[in-house]
């Protein structure tokens, strides 16, 4: 996950995957004079990044369904978003909609096969669907790529399962 159980950032790669040049981009409907000058794929890069950033203050509010369509929405605008596609897995586990995390975390990990943070949320996963065995060889596969918030691990709600087991242990 990205989020602790208290709902803040984790600090993993300098906050980037929080907020993303947050404060420089807004969305604002109609034309000005800088939205005229810049290209369409540019435009789409930063509405993904709106709309990516709207998730996270829904996400810290608690409020996952409204976090899921701004999750989804931005992987409208930047289908290889990946960030967005690790926080909207995320999300979907705390909404309990796990096919649709599993999905996602599937999709995210075919294209970002290295990324360490698809195999710590897919080690959430079994640990909340009552498969610890799979939530540990995800958990080891995360920190061979490199995952090496422990912390995180000791604390993380959704590895309750997982820490219980005596394979763990």
């Amino acid at each position: 996950d990205y989020f602790l159980p208290t709902q803040q950032a984790v600090s993993i790669d300098s906050e980037k995957y929080l907020s993303i040049e947050e404060d420089k981009w807004s969305h604002k409907e109609g034309s000005n004079e800088a939205n005229e000058n810049i290209s369409n794929e540019e435009r789409e890069r930063r509405m993904a990044i709106f709309h990516y950033n709207e998730g996270n203050k829904f996400y810290r509010k608690e409020k996952y369904g409204e976090a899921l369509i701004r999750y989804e929405r931005a992987l409208r605008h930047n289908e290889k978003f990946k960030e967005a596609l690790i926080n909207l897995s995320t999300a979907y586990m705390k909404t309990k909609v796990f096919d649709k995390a599993l999905e996602t975390l599937q999709a995210g990990q075919n294209q970002f096969p290295q990324e360490p943070l698809f195999d710590y949320n897919f080690a959430c996963y079994f640990s909340l669907k009552g498969n610890p065995k799979a939530g540990l060889l995800a958990l080891q596969q995360a920190m061979k790529k490199g995952f090496k918030q422990f912390e995180q691990v000791k604390s993380d709600t959704d590895l309750t399962n997982l820490r219980q087991s005596d394979e763990y242990k």
